[in-house]
């Protein structure tokens, strides 16, 4: 870019920037709503196989005992989550399944029983006097996956491999013989549903049964079946298998669910646009385990502790405009608690997440962005934004970062640009024990050279095992590098890159499996909980953990940096606005992330974690295409340092405008 292309730039910046702030002073601010953790009511108890609820709040779970004379038990509990009471259910074995009859008298069980003999069978529990009465066998079921009433029919889905007449489909949902039948309580008549692959179900709370499943020459779909007509139509579809559990709610018009490469927990979408997600607890689970709609309240599992919990949906739930949401490919993940805020995802390679970004296209109202990703300098510097700095809390949510944090998001003339909604350290990660047994060591502020001297003492078999490998070696050295130093005309780009094409010779992470490596990745190892404790899967708090390799060991530990920024010709600003209010009240509540000031630290790992983030920096990066041509030949000793550094040093001197 030229200089005069530059500064023509520059005061459209500064001009669009003064329009943005002339708006934002005529913006109604807005309180957060109850963060979702003040919401929730806990129901302790391990080991739950299965749960139901009545309208008023009561809840009854079915829990095994584990010992040299297991059992299963039923408890109540009450709307507060308080038990009252609990019976055990001697003599019933592999109780799996728990269902309330319409007028809450009755509890539906399947189990085995001695007294009858080893197949499945239906049982009655009378909550008035706790008898119990077998209903009716099902000897053709191997297993049973859930029990729904509707009326005077209960459903029961359950599992008998090798019954069907038609091939299921190749991928997918892994069918292992689901067959769906109805038991008729009046006339004890059994049924079997002629749905093609069911896989679940659900009441619709209008009388209606909603099943999802695969049908042949639909795919997969979720279906009403009518009992009164007995007729099934198709009423939402999805492109591939998507979710097994799920709940009906809003009078049969949405469903709540959970996936597996879902990162973001419970979420609820219309049944006929499932593209469209409202995130209702990011803690919430319904993979493998029951999702309930009952009373207005919704019960799920915790997917970190396993215990049941239940919120009332409408406290969560916001009536908002569908809010457009663009990431870059594969970064959803990453993607913030939506706060019950409607939203679409769009994921867009790095080029078209760029260009959408500084052309100002309309059709979005958030990015998530990070600053390591693509051209994260070009977006920051170049990017059009709307204002936070009078969204409510977003100073208070600042202040308790490290100051490099709120540094990055904000420009020069005080305009904070964007909202942090996690910074990541890289760290070398180790088992303890496993280091001091190959009498190495890790140092925190290692510089290439000291790490390529570490590498020389290693044995091949070591090698083998750490995952810290060439090409991760590559990315996070040009990334400490070209965000950091803008010439290539000194003698640290010489020594570091020398001691990094050695590095790179060696065959790094061939072996490597979480257990027995030497090191790894912070990101590799580590899983953020919901309140933004970060527990080391494995390891425990046996671990050494110590900064990246630098470029030199006086340099700060560089930080990635994912955020939130807002379009400001979006035509949503309020509803955009009243969701990052609730979202930074959220963040601020529980126990606070590694780069909050205040962060607690309840171990000497946490202790070592926290020095590694407040000796931080949110790097920014440059376009790749500044600095990778000739690398990779560079370090492999096909291309002379020189020759690489005389056409990379033009370029950086181009894209510096220097």
């Amino acid at each position: 870019m030229g200089k005069k292309q530059k500064i023509s730039r520059i005061m459209m910046v500064c001009f669009a920037l003064f329009l943005c702030g002339a708006v934002s002073c005529g913006k109604k601010q807005t309180e957060p709503n109850i963060p979702i953790g003040d919401l929730l009511t806990q129901y302790p108890l391990e080991n739950m196989v299965s749960f139901a609820a009545t309208k008023d709040g009561t809840v009854y779970g079915v829990n095994s005992i584990v010992g040299e004379e297991p059992e299963y038990q039923l408890h109540r509990f009450n709307a507060q989550g308080e038990e009252e009471e609990y019976v055990s259910l001697k003599n019933y074995f592999m109780v799996s399944t728990l269902a309330l009859s319409e007028d809450e008298k009755t509890l539906y069980f399947t189990a085995e029983n001695d007294t009858y003999g080893f197949e499945r069978y239906l049982f009655a529990y009378s909550l008035s006097d706790g008898s119990i009465t077998m209903l009716c066998e099902f000897p053709y079921f191997k297993s049973m996956k859930q029990v729904t009433v509707v009326g005077n029919t209960i459903y029961l889905l359950g599992k008998s491999p090798n019954w069907q007449e038609k091939t299921p489909p190749a991928s997918g949902y892994p069918f292992a013989g689901e067959r769906l039948v109805s038991y008729a309580i009046d006339t004890k008549e059994q049924r079997q549903l002629g749905f093609d692959f069911p896989i679940n179900m659900a009441a619709s709370g209008t009388g209606t049964l909603i099943v999802s499943g695969y049908l042949n020459g639909t795919g997969y779909c979720l279906m009403e079946y009518d009992p009164a007509k007995d007729s099934m139509q198709v009423i939402g579809s999805m492109n591939e298998y998507k979710f097994d559990r799920f709940a009906v709610c809003n009078d049969g018009r949405d469903v709540i669910y959970d996936y597996l490469d879902n990162q973001r927990g419970l979420v609820l979408s219309e049944i006929k646009n499932l593209s469209v997600e409202t995130e209702l607890f990011p803690a919430g689970s319904a993979v493998g385990a029951p999702v309930l709609y009952v009373g207005g309240k919704v019960y799920c599992k915790d997917l970190y502790t396993a215990t049941l919990h239940s919120f009332p949906l409408d406290a969560v739930q916001r009536e908002n405009k569908t809010l457009s949401f663009i990431t870059r490919e594969y970064q959803w993940q990453e993607t913030p608690y939506g706060c019950g805020y409607k939203m679409e995802r769009v994921e867009l390679s790095d080029d078209k997440f760029t260009l959408k970004v500084l052309a100002r296209d309309k059709d979005y109202d958030l990015c998530l962005g990070d600053t390591l990703a693509g051209d994260g300098r070009n977006l920051r510097e170049n990017g059009m934004f709307y204002p936070l700095n009078d969204v409510p809390g977003i100073n208070e949510y600042l202040a308790r970062c490290f100051p490099y944090v709120r540094e990055a998001a904000t420009k020069e003339d005080g305009m904070i640009w964007m909202l942090p909604v996690s910074v990541e350290v890289f760290c070398l990660f180790a088992e303890r024990a496993v280091l001091e047994e190959s009498g190495l060591t890790l140092k925190e502020n290692m510089t290439w050279e000291e790490y390529r001297q570490l590498l020389y003492l290693t044995t091949e078999e070591q090698r083998e095992q750490i995952l810290f490998g060439d090409n991760v070696a590559r990315i996070y050295f040009c990334e400490q590098y070209f965000s950091h130093y803008r010439t290539l005309e000194n003698n640290l780009f010489a020594d570091s890159i020398a001691a990094l094409s050695e590095i790179c010779k060696f065959d790094c992470g061939a072996k490597a499996t979480l257990g027995n490596i030497l090191w790894q990745p912070l990101e590799e190892v580590y899983w953020m909980r919901p309140n933004g404790k970060e527990v080391p899967i494995g390891f425990g708090e046996d671990a050494v953990l110590v900064s990246l390799p630098k470029i030199a060991a006086t340099d700060k530990n560089i930080a990635s940096c994912t955020y939130l920024a807002v379009n400001p010709d979006s035509a949503k600003l309020d509803e955009v606005l009243a969701y990052l209010t609730d979202l930074i009240a959220y963040l601020m509540d529980g126990g606070g992330m590694p780069y909050f000031t205040d962060w607690k630290r309840e171990n000497a790992l946490d202790e070592t974690l926290y020095q590694v983030y407040e000796n931080g920096e949110i790097a920014f990066a440059i376009d790749p295409d500044v600095y990778e041509e000739g690398l990779e030949e560079m370090l492999l000793g096909t291309l002379p340092l020189e020759e690489y550094r005389k056409k990379t040093e033009s370029k950086l001197k181009m894209y510096w405008g220097e």
